[in-house]
């Protein structure tokens, strides 16, 4: 199931595309990244524009 996670150490995760809530993370404010794991690894999790 697709899902969006936060990569700036808040370890955020949401059901719908978004930004990050967390006003102590290192992303805040910033778009979440689209994951497609179903291991709650976040392993599938590719960065727009990174190559991944």
């Amino acid at each position: 199931m697709s899902h969006f996670i936060c990569k700036g150490g808040c370890n955020g995760v949401a059901d719908t595309p978004g930004t990050c809530q967390a006003s102590d993370c290192a992303d805040f404010e910033k778009d979440l990244i689209e994951c497609s794991c179903e291991d709650g690894n976040h392993g599938s999790a590719t960065e727009e524009g990174s190559g991944e």
